[in-house]
C-alpha cells in the first residue's frame, strides 16, 4: 500500500515537474505527520497528550516552554517548561497567555487568576537538554499563539515561548497549525473519554447505592419486565416466599408460577402485577400466603406501580412491587378482637337479665294500671298515678338496654365481620312492622325527637335476616338521635328503588363534611367535627351496618340535607340474592 502511494506521488510530480528534492520534502513530511498522528492516537490521558505534543514540537523547534490553556469551567492552565524558568520570564509569560486569550474571546481572565489555575507538567525524558540547572533569561525574546480548533470550536490555545528574537520560523506556522490541531482532537477525546468514565463510575455507584438500599429493606420488593419476567427479587421478598415454598428465579416469567403452583393466592398475585403493567397504580391489596389452617397465617400487603422509561412515559416497561408482612398486625387484631369478643359475650349475661327483669316488671305495671282504671273508669288524673310514671322510667330504661344491646352486638359482630364469619338467617317478615317497632324503641327515650314513618309502598314482606336488618335500622336510628343534640324531626321513609326497597333515614343534626364521606364507614371511624367532641360513641354501629348490608345484597351511602343534617340511604332486595335456607 506504501509503496503504491509512492508511485502516485512519483507520477503526481513527475507530471507536475516536481523535481526529486521536492518529491523527497513532500514524503518526509508526510511521513513526519503520520509518526506524530500516531502518537496523539495512543495517548489515554492528557498529560500523554501533552508528551506526544512537546515531542512533536521538539522535532521542529527549539523553546523555554509549552503551554496548553484549555476553555473549560474553570479553565485550565499547562506549564510545561524544557528548563527552569526565572520569575520575570514566567510572569511576562503568563501575562502574554491572558492577552492572547481575551484576543480568542476566552471568558475575560488576568495573570493572577491564570496563575492560581496554572498546573506545571515537566516530562523531563522529552525536554532538550541544553544547560540543566541553570536558571533561563528574564526576557521573553519571542512567542507563538496558536488556537486549539475542534469542528470549529476553539476548545484552547497552544502557545510557545523562548528567550531568543525569532525563534519560530513562519515558514513551520503550517505545520504547527497541523501538530496543533492534531492535539486539539486528542485533547477533546480524553475529554469526552473522562467524562465517559466520570458518567459510568457515577453510574456504577448509584447502581451499587441502589443495590445497598434495595437489599437492605425490610419490605419485599419484586420488579418485573415489560413481558412479566422477573428481573429483581431483594433479600427480603425472597425470605417471603421461602416461607410458603417458592422459590424465584432470575428472569422466570410469572405464568410459569401459576402452571407450577396450586395456590388459591397466586392468580389473585398475578392479576394485581397485571393490572400495574396496564397503567394502573394498586395500593395496599392485602394476599393471605400462608396456610389458611393457622390461625394467623402469613399476610401480605402488596402495592404494585408501573415502570416507565424516562424518554417514552406512556408505556410502562415493568412493574415495581413493594411487599410488606403485615402478618404481626394481624395477630394483634386477633388478639384484639378475641378480647372484644370475650368481653361482649360477658356483657350480654347481664345486659339479658337485665332487659328480661325490665319486660317483666313493664308487663305487671301495665296490668296493673289497666285493673286500677278499669275500677275506677270514672275519676280523673289517671296519668298522676305513680304507676305511670314508674312505666315511662322503665320504658326508658328498656330503651337504653336495647341500646347497649346493640352496641354490645356491634362489637361481637367487628371480628365476625373482620374474619368474614358473618352469618345470616334469613327469615320472611314486612319491614314495615320492623321500622315501626325501632322507631317505638328509640322515641321512648328520645322525648326532644319526633321520628316519624312514612311508607310509600303497600307490600313490605321481605326475606331476610330480621335482627340483623333491625341492628342497621337501630344503629343509623341511634346516630340521628346522638348527632341532633337540640331536637328535632327525624323522617324514616320507605319506598322502592331499582326493584329493591330503599330506606332512607333523616335527621335534622350537625351534618357530615364532604371529606369525610369516604371514612363514615370505617371502623372505629368518628366525625370529625368540634361540635361532636362530647358524643358518645366506639365508631362500629355504621361499619356493622354496612357488612350487613352488602351481606345482603344491598348498598348504603349518606348524603347531607339541603338544610341541616344528614340522610343515610340502604337498599335491600325483596329476596336475597343467593338462595339461603328460611328459618
Amino acid at each position: 500500500m506504501e509503496s503504491s502511494v509512492q508511485s502516485d506521488i512519483q507520477v503526481t510530480a513527475q507530471s507536475n515537474g516536481l523535481n526529486e528534492e521536492r518529491l523527497l520534502a513532500i514524503r518526509q513530511e508526510m511521513e513526519y505527520l503520520n509518526t506524530i498522528g500516531k502518537r496523539f492516537v495512543a495517548a489515554l490521558d492528557r498529560f500523554q497528550v501533552h508528551r506526544a505534543l512537546l515531542a512533536a514540537l521538539s522535532d521542529i523547534y527549539s523553546f523555554a516552554a509549552c503551554c496548553i490553556l484549555l476553555k473549560t469551567e474553570p479553565v485550565e492552565l499547562f506549564i510545561i517548561p524544557c528548563y527552569p524558568l526565572n520569575a520575570t520570564f514566567l510572569e511576562s509569560m503568563i501575562q502574554s497567555i491572558a492577552n492572547a486569550s481575551n484576543a480568542l474571546n476566552f471568558p475575560t481572565m488576568t495573570a493572577e487568576q491564570l496563575i492560581r489555575a496554572a498546573y506545571f507538567d515537566a516530562p523531563d525524558e522529552l525536554a532538550p537538554s541544553r544547560n540543566y540547572g541553570v536558571v533561563g533569561g528574564t526576557k521573553v525574546g519571542s512567542h507563538l499563539n496558536i488556537p486549539l480548533i475542534v469542528e470549529d470550536s476553539i476548545i484552547g490555545m497552544l502557545s510557545l515561548f523562548d528567550e531568543k528574537e525569532h525563534a519560530f520560523d513562519e515558514n513551520l506556522l503550517q505545520l504547527t497549525t497541523m501538530i496543533a490541531d492534531y492535539a486539539a482532537v486528542a485533547l477533546e477525546n480524553v475529554r469526552l473519554h473522562e467524562r465517559a468514565n466520570a458518567l459510568w463510575q457515577q453510574t456504577e455507584l448509584e447502581r451499587m447505592r441502589l443495590k445497598l438500599i434495595l437489599g437492605s429493606m425490610t419490605e419485599g420488593l419484586l420488579i418485573t419486565n415489560a413481558k412479566g419476567n422477573i428481573t429483581e427479587l431483594n433479600s427480603s421478598a425472597r425470605q417471603l416466599f421461602s416461607q410458603v415454598g417458592i422459590d424465584f428465579d432470575p428472569d422466570q416469567p410469572l405464568y410459569t408460577l401459576a402452571e407450577s403452583s396450586t395456590a388459591p393466592w397466586v392468580p389473585r398475585f398475578i392479576e394485581i402485577l397485571r393490572q400495574a403493567l396496564t397503567g394502573k397504580t394498586v395500593k395496599n391489596q392485602e394476599l393471605v400466603i400462608g396456610n389458611s389452617q393457622e390461625r394467623v397465617p402469613l399476610t401480605l400487603s402488596i402495592s404494585a406501580a408501573p415502570l416507565y422509561e424516562a424518554s417514552t412515559p406512556k408505556r410502562p416497561i415493568g412493574v415495581v412491587a413493594v411487599l410488606t408482612d403485615v402478618t404481626s398486625s394481624k395477630q394483634v387484631e386477633r388478639l384484639k378482637d378475641e378480647f372484644v369478643s370475650v368481653v361482649s359475650h360477658e356483657l350480654r349475661t347481664p345486659l339479658t337479665t337485665i332487659k328480661g327483669y325490665t319486660q317483666h316488671l313493664v308487663r305487671r305495671i301495665e296490668r296493673r294500671l289497666r285493673k286500677v282504671r278499669s275500677s275506677q273508669p270514672d275519676e280523673e288524673g289517671g296519668n298522676d298515678l305513680p304507676e305511670v310514671q314508674d312505666l315511662r322510667n322503665l320504658t326508658i330504661v328498656q330503651s337504653q338496654t336495647d341500646h347497649l344491646e346493640r352496641l354490645v352486638n356491634d362489637l361481637l359482630d367487628l371480628s365476625r365481620v373482620q374474619w368474614g364469619h358473618l352469618e345470616l338467617s334469613y327469615s320472611t317478615f314486612h319491614l314495615a312492622d320492623l321500622l315501626s317497632t325501632n322507631i317505638h324503641s328509640v322515641q321512648a327515650s328520645a322525648e326532644q325527637h319526633a321520628i316519624s314513618l312514612n311508607l310509600q309502598v303497600q307490600e313490605t314482606q321481605v326475606i331476610a335476616d330480621q335482627a340483623r336488618i333491625s341492628q342497621v335500622v337501630g344503629n343509623i336510628l341511634d346516630n340521628a338521635v346522638k348527632y341532633s343534640p337540640y331536637g328535632g324531626q327525624v323522617h324514616v321513609n320507605l319506598c322502592m328503588y331499582q326493584d329493591k326497597y330503599l330506606i332512607s333515614i333523616s335527621d335534622q343534626g350537625i351534618g357530615v363534611s364532604p371529606e369525610q364521606f369516604d371514612h363514615i364507614f370505617e371502623r372505629f371511624y368518628r366525625v370529625q367535627n368540634t361540635a361532636s367532641k362530647h358524643f358518645a360513641g366506639i365508631g362500629l354501629g355504621l361499619y356493622v351496618a354496612k357488612a350487613i348490608v352488602n351481606a345482603h345484597g344491598g348498598q348504603i351511602w349518606l348524603a347531607n340535607n339541603q338544610g341541616t343534617g344528614t340522610t343515610f340511604h340502604f337498599t335491600l332486595p325483596v329476596v336475597p340474592p343467593h338462595p339461603s335456607p328460611i328459618a
